[in-house]
């Protein structure tokens, strides 16, 4: 859009925030419709009289309020603000829910219309709620619980980052107790290192098609995502060199285990030359390590091979548990006192009781029993997709949560996620991993651990293959969500 230009006539306050004002009232108007591309910083600059650095500032702040975002070299464009705050639904599970009786009996709620949730990537419920029981039981005939109870360092207790190193050994990385920051899960953890890292008009290199929690974190901190080019092996080192070259940038985020949404996995070639890019270029890498438990066999994670160079992620949340709030930051030294800070102004802890029960399955041999379960679950349910979609071309790892379908010849995704949803298949849109203005990927992503049971699985892939089975699907009304 060439022409448009926001009125800043009688506002007062600093040129940038009255820019950036302006634009969002033609947007909730309807002045500015989503995906409308917003004039070069050096068109508006002289439009309005300003400093192209005014302008600059005024679409970082665009970016941070969600209200506009782009690519390095493609140019600013309107968002959709209804779009954006779809980034972290969590739907009501009624296939889930726990009610309680006033006799204290437990009755599970079913959903009564067979509807399956595969749009949000969780592990299926598993033994964890057990163990949950049992080391309630045992805490609460526990001494000593009054340090659960009072404020405690921001990087959480030594004991309790002592058994979370212990655990990171499982994945190949070696840690000390002070060599980490535990965090109230992993997207908390991404939250610092956005924090502490980023600031407006940074560029965040990321994979071409990436989590959506780390953009819309970038997004927020008026950072310019710049995505890089990537294979079945996760992101390009030859991309990646260039895209620093290109930009000067200083982050870059990366998933190298069952990379979401695409299951791309690093094989030990392409993490020595990543790694070899980010010592090149004095580069810091956030890698997001969340579903590093899932594989039985593994190469170890980048930061194991650049420790000063790798903010290293993980959780409990893919592999352990959701609802248990345990994530973990392996920091360079260089960059401990930065995220620390951040996790403190955040959060300023772990809370202490989750840090107990996290340690307590951890030391006890029931963390790593947990995540067993959940291998064996997800190859097996990894297995019957395989089965139910022979013949569709779709890229899978045997333990991982998801799968990436592409979409057959002459079928577009958002009909098929129209007709699944008709048929109680709950989907997630492929535009929700997109970081540029480009075309949507034609392909879904099918989260297999979402479903409570197997059965209930097979059902909703049967459903898929049954859509993608008939007629070519013309495009129609776009009804997807974005998701975590």
């Amino acid at each position: 859009m060439t022409i448009y230009s926001p009125n800043l006539d009688g506002r007062i306050g600093p040129k940038y925030r009255a820019i950036a004002d302006a634009i969002c009232e033609d947007i909730a108007s309807g002045t500015l419709a989503a995906g409308v591309k917003l004039p070069t910083h050096r068109d508006l600059a002289y439009r309005l009289g300003v400093t192209v650095g005014t302008v600059t500032r005024a679409y970082a702040e665009l970016q941070r309020r969600g209200m506009a975002g782009g690519r390095v070299g493609s140019g600013t464009y309107v968002i959709d603000p209804a779009q954006e705050r779809r980034v972290f639904p969590i739907p009501l599970d009624r296939q889930r829910e726990i009610l309680t009786r006033s006799d204290n009996s437990v009755l599970h709620d079913y959903a009564e219309d067979g509807t399956v949730d595969l749009s949000m990537n969780r592990p299926a419920p598993g033994p964890e709620a057990e163990a949950l029981a049992q080391t309630l039981a045992d805490l609460s005939q526990a001494n000593g619980l009054d340090v659960l109870t009072q404020y405690n360092p921001a990087p959480g207790l030594s004991q309790h980052r002592a058994a979370m190193a212990n655990l990171l050994q499982d994945v190949g990385l070696k840690a000390d107790a002070d060599d980490l920051v535990l965090t109230s899960g992993a997207q908390h953890a991404m939250a610092a290192c956005a924090l502490g890292l980023l600031k407006a008009g940074d560029v965040l290199l990321t994979e071409e098609l990436t989590y959506p929690g780390m953009t819309s974190l970038a997004a927020h901190m008026g950072a310019r995502v710049r995505p890089v080019a990537m294979d079945e092996y996760g992101i390009l080192p030859d991309a990646l060199d260039a895209a620093v070259r290109e930009t000067g940038a200083r982050v870059a985020y990366v998933m190298p285990v069952h990379q979401n949404p695409t299951t791309a996995t690093m094989n030990a070639q392409r993490l020595k030359d990543i790694a070899e890019v980010a010592l090149r270029h004095g580069l810091i890498l956030i890698e997001d390590d969340v579903y590093g438990f899932q594989p039985e066999h593994r190469d170890p994670p980048l930061a194991h091979f650049i420790p000063d160079n790798a903010i290293y992620v993980n959780g409990f949340a893919k592999s352990i548990s959701p609802g248990l709030r345990v994530g973990c930051m392996r920091a360079p030294k260089s960059l401990y006192a930065t995220l620390t800070r951040a996790v403190q102004i955040t959060g300023w802890m772990i809370p202490p009781l989750m840090g107990e029960i996290a340690a307590r399955w951890i030391t006890s041999g029931v963390a790593r029993d947990i995540i067993k379960w959940h291998q064996q679950e997800m190859i097996a349910r990894n297995r019957m997709a395989a089965d139910i979609l022979n013949g569709f071309d779709f890229a899978q790892q045997s333990e991982s949560l998801h799968l990436w379908l592409r979409m057959p010849d002459a079928h577009n995704a958002d009909e098929a996620i129209r007709q699944l949803n008709q048929r109680g298949v709950i989907m997630a849109g492929p535009e929700s991993f997109i970081t540029t203005q480009t075309a949507t990927p034609h392909a879904l992503r099918l989260c297999l651990g979402s479903a409570p049971t197997r059965d209930q699985l097979r059902a909703a892939l049967l459903q898929v293959r049954a859509v993608l089975m008939s007629g070519p699907l013309q495009p129609q009304t776009m009804t997807a969500s974005m998701v975590m």
